[in-house]
């Protein structure tokens, strides 16, 4: 957790810098939707990833901020949809992490954002989501308007990615949990089918609260 925290602390000063911290946080997206009343973002301490006003676009075609899902944990990573290595395994341990956690799994919600804005659609996202089956209910694909909001999004998850010359994109992996109010409460890098032990532990101890 010494890197999430550094990346956190990085992610504040950027943050602090460019005036998007507090009620500026949306000056200068007026694509983004507001924050949910529930989590207003002058609450949201300032190394929150709800402080992030990107607009994303999930696969019902709907646009949302981060901050919009504020007010209950949130498993959240990052992928894309011609990925046929690391990707599929990362879909398959989410769902293999849900079940670990047993009845409590089901009121976690999840989301993944696409690496991919010049390829990845909602029409081709929500088409994915039925592949895996993947209950619109409880997960969300997403992805943001180029690619800009995108490595800003991957910055903040301290998710490093590179789009190759053959067009696939190498990319590292990364879960990570939040907590209401936007917080990395733990995380996993380990790419296997199975679920982390630790993490799912963790994510459980989150869900009791």
């Amino acid at each position: 957790m010494k890197r999430t925290a550094i990346a956190l602390a990085m992610f504040s000063a950027v943050l602090l810098a460019s005036g998007r911290t507090g009620a500026q946080v949306h000056d200068h997206a007026p694509h983004a939707l507001a924050v949910h009343a529930a989590a207003p973002t002058a609450a949201l301490p300032a190394t929150s990833l709800y402080q992030l006003a990107t607009p994303l676009t999930d696969a019902a075609g709907r646009r949302f901020t981060l901050g919009e899902l504020a007010g209950q944990p949130l498993l959240v990573t990052m992928f894309y949809g011609a990925c046929h290595s690391a990707c599929p395994v990362v879909i398959e341990t989410l769902k293999r992490t849900i079940g670990a956690l047993g009845p409590d799994g089901q009121r976690l919600q999840v989301l993944l954002v696409s690496l991919d804005p010049k390829r990845d659609t909602p029409g081709s996202l929500a088409m994915m989501a039925r592949m895996q089956q993947l209950d619109p209910a409880q997960y969300r694909l997403a992805v943001a308007g180029n690619d800009s909001d995108t490595r800003t999004l991957a910055a903040a998850l301290n998710i490093r990615y590179r789009t190759l010359d053959n067009g696939e994109i190498s990319h590292t992996t990364r879960l990570a949990l939040l907590n209401a109010d936007g917080s990395v409460q733990a995380d996993s890098t380990r790419l296997a089918v199975d679920p982390d032990p630790d993490f799912v532990r963790q994510i459980a101890r989150s869900l009791k609260r």
